[in-house]
Order: C-alpha cells, then structure tokens, then sequence
C-alpha cells in the first residue's frame, strides 16, 4: 500500500512539474499567476470566514 501511495504521489508531482515546464508563459509569467491566485484564493478564505462568524454571532 506504501508503495502505491509512494508512486501515485511521485506520478502527481511528475505531472505537475512536467504541465508547468510545458506551459505556454515563461517561467516568471506562471509563478506571478500562481501568486495572484494564491492572494485570491487568500481573499476569498478571509471573506469566507467573516461571512461565517457573522453568522454564528447571530
């Protein structure tokens, strides 16, 4: 079972470095993506969690 999970996690990264590496952008354009979505994504989560305990004040 080690073994598989060992192997499905390597395939995954593999994937991902390789689909990185292939992109159409230039390295720098795909890493300011991948920042402004991470501060999106951040945003998004901060908002999430107000929305959620304006609720539980109630």
């Amino acid at each position: 079972m080690d073994k598989l999970l060992m192997g499905f996690f390597l395939g995954l990264f593999i994937g991902w470095l390789l689909g990185l590496l292939s992109a159409p952008q230039s390295g720098k354009e795909t890493i300011d993506g991948l920042g402004e979505q991470a501060i999106e994504l951040r945003d998004r989560a901060v908002g999430k969690a107000e929305e959620v305990r304006g609720q539980v004040n109630l």
